[in-house]
């Protein structure tokens, strides 16, 4: 039988209990103290561009259907009927401006009023910067209707701009990209200061009645960051894909391949032939993939050495609903398939990155998941604020302790320096 230990030991064993315990409490609060303050700080400075870019955001969901309504005459169809023939649709786009070479690409009718939507790429005279210029036919008339609206130039794509690279180029990109990045640390940080203590996890999810106005807007921080961290979490990793797509691509790489479909892929035109037409190369890709819808093509260019037809498809049960992500790039002039990218062979890597951008922008989880989208935007404002007016409010009631005498701690200056 084991003996028994003597009350000194017994005694020097709580000690030492209370001790461990003891540092790991002031463990605990350093590291809370030191996550409060990044989630603070990151909120303060940065809350400002996280609205902005989230309101964008919400507006860019429904960008095509914004830009309709706002310019019905210009973007929409009049007609009714089977569409006019690709190479009809196609004289019409070129006569709008026969001084131009191209079309670049042409994307077919998302819905029954929309139309053929012809890019033309013109160059500015500065490295690597191109005009955006669009030509819209209707698709049962064959009708130019609108030939000259440039990207940047009308409202939803203005907000794109804004929202992509807050209208300065490179720069900011890469300014967006990092704020994705902060956005993440935010919304981590706020997950870890939420996480419920053993016993008050119901506090946790209601406001506290009869608070004080910085409870109130603690509360309303608290539960507005909650039901909005997963999709704001997911909104902000796939934003840093956007921003940085070699990173992450270059990550993901390393647990599973992910090829550049795209990557070495050159024909040379033949000088003295014309290229097969639009309706045959087509052809050739619906024979490649028999059960897809059409979506996009892009054409070959002399001018560019680019002697390619790329033809963009969706196959069923692709989550890209607007672009599909099935190409077929065929040789203009001999009508060869050259490469091909099919949906249904992606490794485990092309296909997570084949979700980000549907996720982005909601079209992943279809209408529903937009909507999901649009109001997540909302959210960073309600946070902003709610942060803003919490913080104002503690600085006044530190400023108001200050010159007062020392008096027993209220609720109101207990949540000061607790939080």
């Amino acid at each position: 039988m084991a003996e028994s230990s003597s009350p000194l030991e017994q005694d020097s064993a709580a000690v030492l209990a209370d001790a461990a315990s003891s540092r790991r409490t002031v463990h605990s609060h350093a590291l809370r103290k030191l996550w409060l303050n990044a989630h603070l700080y990151v909120g303060l400075i940065l809350g400002g561009l996280f609205v902005l870019l989230s309101l964008t955001g919400s507006i860019l969901v429904f960008y095509k259907a914004i830009d309709e309504w706002l310019n019905p005459g210009q973007v929409t169809a009049t007609g009714r009927g089977p569409y006019r023939p690709l190479g009809e649709i196609l004289a019409a786009v070129r006569a709008a401006h026969p001084e131009w070479t191209g079309p670049d690409s042409l994307r077919l009718p998302e819905h029954e009023r929309d139309t053929f939507l012809a890019w033309y790429k013109l160059p500015t005279g500065a490295p690597d910067k191109f005009r955006w210029i669009e030509v819209r036919v209707d698709p049962y008339t064959a009708e130019v209707r609108s030939s000259g609206r440039e990207w940047g130039g009308t409202f939803v794509s203005f907000i794109y701009e804004l929202h992509e690279s807050l209208l300065l180029d490179e720069l900011g990109e890469t300014i967006v990209g990092f704020g994705a990045v902060f956005l993440l640390l935010s919304v981590g940080t706020g997950l870890y200061l939420w996480w419920p203590r053993r016993g008050r996890v119901r506090e946790a999810f209601k406001m506290t009645p009869g608070g004080s106005a910085i409870r109130r807007h603690y509360d309303l921080h608290k539960l507005g960051g909650l039901s909005s961290a997963v999709v704001l979490f997911i909104l902000a990793f796939t934003g840093v894909y956007l921003a940085f797509p070699d990173y992450v691509i270059a990550l993901v790489r390393l647990f599973s391949p992910v090829q550049d479909a795209s990557k070495d892929l050159r024909v040379e035109p033949i000088a003295a032939a014309d290229p097969i037409s639009v309706e045959r190369a087509v052809a050739v890709a619906r024979e490649v993939f028999p059960d897809a819808e059409l979506k996009w093509i892009g054409f070959p260019d002399r001018d560019r050495h680019t002697g390619l037809y790329q033809v963009g498809l969706r196959q069923p049960g692709e989550v890209r609903i607007t672009g599909g992500q099935s190409h077929v790039w065929i040789n203009a002039w001999t009508g060869d398939v050259v490469r091909v990218r099919d949906w249904r062979r992606f490794t485990a890597g092309e296909t997570f990155i084949a979700w980000l951008f549907p996720l982005h922008n909601g079209e992943a989880l279809g209408l529903i998941g937009r909507w999901i989208v649009c109001v997540a935007g909302f959210a960073p404002l309600l946070l902003y604020v709610t942060a803003l007016r919490m913080w104002w409010l503690k600085r006044r009631a530190r400023l108001r302790q200050k010159m007062r005498p020392a008096h027993r701690p209220s609720q109101t200056s207990a949540l000061i320096h607790s939080s």
